[in-house]
């Protein structure tokens, strides 16, 4: 092996493994969220008072999913967190963050 050759097989070591946590990363992003676990979720804690569904009447001066998602700038990072604090309104279910990521995509999915 020449004198060069030892550097360029590090540095393509080196792509290799950073290539390897990229693509890792974006398969875990896509995993992240279960949109059905969401709805699931949404239908045990959050359906007796919002609409969850688009179309659904509910109208106890509680947004609905649909509006929670069309409110600008509104992001699931944001919902998800949201749903962490404690609320004086709202049951406060002991979510995981995986189950809020998983609600917060739900709402999300509704974002026209």
């Amino acid at each position: 092996m020449s004198a060069g050759a030892e550097p360029m097989c590090r540095y393509r070591s080196l792509l290799g493994v950073c290539a390897a946590l990229v693509l890792s990363g974006a398969a875990g992003a896509a995993w992240a969220e279960n949109i059905d676990n969401g709805r699931h979720l949404s239908e045990r804690w959050c359906a007796e008072c919002h609409a969850i569904s688009p179309g659904q009447g509910k109208s106890r001066r509680t947004p609905s999913f649909v509006a929670i998602a069309a409110k600008p700038g509104i992001t699931a990072e944001m919902i998800a967190a949201f749903l962490h604090l404690p609320h004086a309104t709202m049951p406060n279910p002991a979510l995981s963050a995986t189950d809020a990521q998983d609600i917060a995509a739900f709402i999300m999915d509704m974002k026209k």
